[in-house]
């Protein structure tokens, strides 16, 4: 049993690097087994095709960025409204998100050049969905808090919240150190919060007219 798991490990290490080097269409199973060691057969011991292996390459790191961006969104949940009314609108921090990615940069860059190659193509959508949902129950605070008159237009909610983790990722793409994305991001922050607040301001000018 040994044996095999550091076989299947052994296979993910190489395969890694190969889909790194070559990119996910032009590595071959043939070759990754070669460089591993193992025979193809080997491979289909543990993979079904490609795809399986370059899914259990990156799911893990997947997995542990919806954890990190869910951790932000169920500390939003226990905000309470005398907080909310000092800072409203306000963003929690997101550079322990970062660091996860940067800690994780290669399963990060797989994911953004070779996902949409294999099963994974819709991982960004799936990443942030729950995020989405999370922020409408956020937008609820801010109603009891007396922040805002009405829910903002649920798509608007959507398109806001997801772009706001997407500008990690444009960082990352656009090959950004780790602490100029953290800056980066936190000058975001800075921009949505101030929109949103002009936003809750406009909906109560509009209700008292």
């Amino acid at each position: 049993m040994r044996d095999k798991e550091a076989t299947r490990l052994r296979i993910l290490d190489v395969g890694k690097k190969t889909f790194i080097e070559k990119g996910y269409e032009d590595a071959y199973l043939r070759d990754i087994a070669r460089e591993a060691g193992v025979t193809t057969g080997a491979i289909y011991g543990h993979y079904k095709d490609k795809d399986a292996l370059f899914v259990d390459l990156v799911k893990p790191v997947l997995d542990g960025l919806k954890s990190e961006l869910s951790k932000i969104q169920q500390k939003y949940q226990v905000i309470d409204n005398e907080q909310l009314k000092k800072e409203p609108m306000m963003l929690l921090p997101a550079d322990h998100v970062i660091d996860f990615v940067y800690d994780h940069l290669d399963e990060v860059s797989l994911l953004l050049q070779s996902a949409d190659k294999t099963s994974l193509r819709n991982w960004q959508e799936d990443l942030f969905r729950e995020g989405v949902a999370e922020a409408e129950a956020y937008q609820r605070k801010w109603k009891e808090a007396g922040i805002l008159s009405n829910d903002f237009d649920s798509e608007f909610l959507s398109i806001i919240t997801a772009s706001y983790f997407k500008n990690i990722i444009e960082a990352v793409q656009r090959g950004f150190d780790r602490n100029k994305t953290k800056q980066f991001v936190r000058l975001l922050s800075v921009y949505h919060t101030g929109g949103l607040q002009m936003m809750a301001a406009a909906q109560k000018r509009n209700k008292e007219i």
